[in-house]
């Protein structure tokens, strides 16, 4: 079978950005840790601060879900890019109030550090809380880091890096056409993925 071409990269994932506007910011969680990550049930229980029986469900209707025709959410072509982008710039340079205006209200943040490393335990919500949270980790974490633009799992996302290692990838989702969540992936052990993804030519 000859390769896929990049305009049919870009058509798959295209395509399931649109299946996963079907999903509410939990569902699509579940989904995205347990299907590009390849995460266990428990795992996931342990970053969303769910229950296992709980996330079963909620995967078992995500996969459902997304096979239903339409959508009850907006998707935002060229619109996720632009953010993430203006995230970064706002984001290094510490500018609160460019950050606010990305930030939906009741955005949340999800990080999973595994035990290994350094991150918050339990989601962080709200636009406030989650302003003060990005600010504080950029200036403890990221000094040293290279950040930069990426596609993982066919999304605009966010890499940090330390030399050669790759020690983070921070993902994005949209409500309501700002940043509802943010899914900060800091576990070693969970980046192997991402950095096989990221090291195809």
């Amino acid at each position: 079978m000859p390769p896929e071409s990049a305009e049919q990269r870009d058509a798959v994932s295209t395509a399931l950005l649109l299946l996963l506007e079907h999903l509410t910011p939990t569902e699509r969680a579940v989904y995205v840790l347990r299907e590009a990550f390849a995460y266990g049930y428990r795992e996931i229980a342990g970053v969303l601060d769910l229950g296992e029986a709980n996330c079963r469900q909620l995967h078992r209707r995500a996969v459902r879900r997304v096979g239903e025709p339409g959508s009850r959410f907006e998707p935002a072509p060229g619109r996720r890019e632009r953010l993430v982008a203006s995230f970064l710039t706002a984001a290094r340079e510490g500018d609160l109030a460019g950050l606010e205006k990305l930030l939906a209200e009741d955005v949340t943040w999800w990080s999973d550090g595994g035990g290994k490393v350094s991150a918050a335990r339990r989601p962080v919500e709200g636009r406030d809380k989650v302003l003060r949270f990005v600010v504080g980790a950029m200036q403890r974490f990221a000094t040293g880091w290279e950040l930069a633009l990426a596609e993982v799992n066919g999304a605009p996302a966010l890499i940090a890096r330390s030399g050669a290692d790759l020690v983070g990838v921070l993902s994005f989702g949209l409500r309501g056409g700002a940043i509802g969540e943010l899914h900060a992936v800091l576990n070693p052990d969970k980046l192997g993925f991402a950095g096989r993804q990221l090291a195809r030519p």
